[in-house]
């Protein structure tokens, strides 16, 4: 499954173009024939089947392309990147084939979809500049997919990540001898810690000019570049007043468990108000797997409970 959509003809009709593209699979018009009902109704294009393609959204075309693929029952099934395929309904329904032709089928599955990667494969190779970088358990595969430093992994776009960050800055005028690195307990600089550690960062400085309303902030983003959050001390409720000459060491401390596995970058930025004195990235921080599925970019603490059914309680009582 790469490519599905090669080898339609945008002049011919969806219809016609199901026994042209069957044909290309190597199957016979009379198996065509008899499975076309089939996938149309699996496709969702009934009012649409007898329109030429030329008329059909990308979306109807990936539809169709998809639809056709159902009559497929190999020895073995390859699949590109090929399951974004209509809206999430229609999505759904073709994950669903996908699981169904993979009991029948081995299965080789390629894609940067690190959520399907993980629903659908038992082993998962881990492939960087045309050489197999690891293999192995789909968990652990995923983590060092997603930590792959940003010079050396393609899918995270240096170019991009370096855009969003945005521009660097530092006032030796007014603030010198700055240091910071992320740490552990003791104080100790790290490059990577597990989930459930909390994560520290220590900032020391020396103040060149008086500093009537000290801010210190540290945005966050993941290595695709989305942003993920913002740490400040304005969610303090003590502020921060600083005497030229003075130096002065901060610790900042973030719960474990938050910030889900991956590459964190990140900035740290000192103002007086609103002026910027210092605007420079931290060391990056990589936070290893967690013992449980995360999705997006933080896990926020939350339980589930279950509640009796009213006629349990009522009976207990």
């Amino acid at each position: 499954m790469i490519d599905l959509q090669e080898g339609f003809q945008q002049a011919a009709s969806g219809r016609e173009n199901i026994f042209l593209r069957a044909a290309a699979l190597g199957f016979p018009r009379t198996q065509t024939r008899e499975s076309i009902a089939e996938i149309i109704a699996f496709s969702e294009l009934a009012e649409a089947i007898d329109a030429p393609v030329a008329s059909y959204s990308s979306g109807m075309k990936m539809r169709l392309a998809f639809s056709v693929m159902t009559m497929v029952a190999p020895d073995v099934l390859l699949i590109d990147e090929v399951l974004g395929v209509g809206d999430f309904r229609f999505r759904q329904k073709c994950l669903a084939k996908i699981r169904e032709m993979r009991e029948r089928s081995a299965f080789v599955f390629v894609s940067h979809s690190m959520g399907d990667v993980e629903r659908f494969c038992d082993r998962v190779i881990v492939l960087h500049k045309g050489r197999m970088h690891f293999t192995g358990p789909p968990r652990e595969a995923i983590e060092i997919y997603e930590t792959l430093d940003d010079s050396h992994g393609p899918a995270h776009g240096p170019i991009n990540l370096t855009r969003a960050m945005g521009p660097t800055f530092a006032n030796a005028q007014a603030i010198m001898d700055v240091e910071h690195y992320w740490c552990d307990a003791a104080g100790k600089a790290i490059a990577e810690l597990r989930f459930s550690d909390p994560i520290r960062l220590t900032v020391r400085f020396r103040a060149a000019v008086d500093i009537r309303n000290l801010i210190i902030g540290v945005p966050v983003w993941n290595a695709n570049a989305q942003y993920t959050t913002g740490l400040s001390t304005q969610m303090n409720s003590e502020s921060f007043d600083i005497k030229a000459g003075e130096a002065v060491h901060f610790a900042l401390e973030i719960v474990g468990g938050l910030m889900n596995p991956g590459l964190m970058k990140s900035m740290l930025t000192i103002l007086d108000g609103a002026e910027f004195f210092y605007r420079q990235p931290n060391p990056d921080l990589i936070v290893r797997a967690a013992p449980h599925p995360t999705w997006g970019a933080v896990t926020i603490p939350h339980t589930w409970r279950r509640i009796a059914p009213l006629e349990a309680r009522t009976a207990a009582h």
